[in-house]
């Protein structure tokens, strides 16, 4: 009898420790619940870009392997370039001539210019002339006149009148001439101007060829660099899809390079978890891979629009028979601790939890 109230003693004492840890166990659950929001469809995701190929032409050498890590700016691929080399050589050929062709017109307009303040500083020596001669032919006239006038009378003899009258003619034909100088002086004027301008047009069409073969010269040393493929950042490189000797078309895809150093997760949570979740809310990160592994992020930012927004073909609710579902919110989360010891991949399930009070 005694045994049996020692047993029933030791029960309850059992019983009651049982429901205290189940009663706490139910307690902590009851507030993590309240406290977090969880979500086990949630995915590492990071930046896969396919490397694709600029030019056409076969390929030389491949310096990388299937799943190798490499650094940015590593060269990945070789195409071959002999004929891209030559290309460049035949773009250097018009530069150069269209350089000569702008030295030469500079020449040119230099020498016009030069020659047009010639001609304008002989064209104003020539207009002076004009006022000269037109003073002396003046002065010759009143002479003459002068003369003619005693020479009727018989006051001068005919000596003097013919030495007057050949002087006066003599003065308005050196006046005749400095105007038809004039005239010719101003007319190379006007033409070394035009020479002049007609150079500066060329001096234009000098520079428009050298924009032209600089084009020309620039696009063939783009297709030069576009032959050697560099890694654009330090990553993992995998899906390799050519090999040394293969002929590839511009655009073709070489191989994908993984980012790893830059992932995040992408968890889509319910709509009806997000009433409480903001960015810069604490997250707790186990991930399937490694159960042990413990990590911690917090939340970056919300998807613009639900999931199935963003599917091929979205749902068209404007039916008689639909049915309400709960749509799913993509959360991008960052990461805030540094993983040294695992490997982390994009596309690793994750189960994610926001501490959301």
């Amino acid at each position: 009898m005694k045994t049996t109230k020692i047993f029933s003693k030791k029960m309850l004492i059992i019983a009651v420790a049982v429901g205290v840890v189940i009663l706490c166990s139910g307690f902590k659950l009851a507030y993590d619940s309240w406290c977090h929001e969880s979500t086990d469809d949630a995915y590492i995701d990071g930046n896969i870009i396919p490397l694709r190929t600029a030019v056409t032409g076969y390929v030389s050498k491949i310096l990388f392997k299937d799943n190798q890590k490499v650094s940015k700016g590593d060269t990945l691929v070789i195409f071959d370039t002999v004929s891209l080399k030559s290309q460049m050589v035949q773009a250097e050929g018009p530069l150069l001539s269209a350089q000569a062709e702008l030295e030469s017109c500079k020449k040119q307009t230099s020498a016009s210019e030069f020659g047009e303040i010639v001609a304008d500083f002989n064209a104003g020596s020539a207009k002076e002339n004009i006022a000269v001669a037109k003073a002396k032919s003046w002065q010759a006239q009143a002479e003459y006149l002068r003369i003619e006038k005693m020479y009727k009378v018989g006051a001068a003899t005919q000596q003097a009148y013919d030495n007057v009258k050949a002087s006066y003619q003599m003065a308005k034909a050196q006046e005749g001439a400095s105007c038809k100088q004039f005239s010719a002086l101003a007319a190379q004027k006007s033409t070394t101007h035009l020479q002049t301008n007609v150079h500066y047009a060329q001096i234009k069409q000098a520079l428009a060829h050298i924009k032209q073969a600089n084009g020309q010269l620039t696009l063939a040393r783009d297709q030069y660099n576009h032959a050697f493929v560099t890694a654009p950042y330090a990553g993992i490189i995998s899906k390799k899809s050519v090999e040394a000797g293969q002929f590839v078309s511009s655009g073709t895809a070489l191989a994908s390079l993984v980012n790893v150093s830059d992932m995040w997760i992408t968890a889509n949570f319910k709509e009806t978890q997000l009433d409480d979740m903001k960015a810069g809310q604490p997250v707790d990160i186990k991930v399937d891979a490694y159960p042990e592994l413990k990590c911690i992020g917090k939340v970056e930012s919300f998807c613009a629009a639900t999931s199935s927004k963003f599917s091929l073909l979205p749902a068209e609710n404007a039916t008689g028979n639909f049915i309400k579902i709960t749509q799913r919110v993509p959360v991008r989360i960052h990461f805030t601790n540094a993983n040294d010891d695992k490997p982390l991949y994009p596309g690793m399930n994750v189960v994610v939890s926001v501490k959301t009070r």
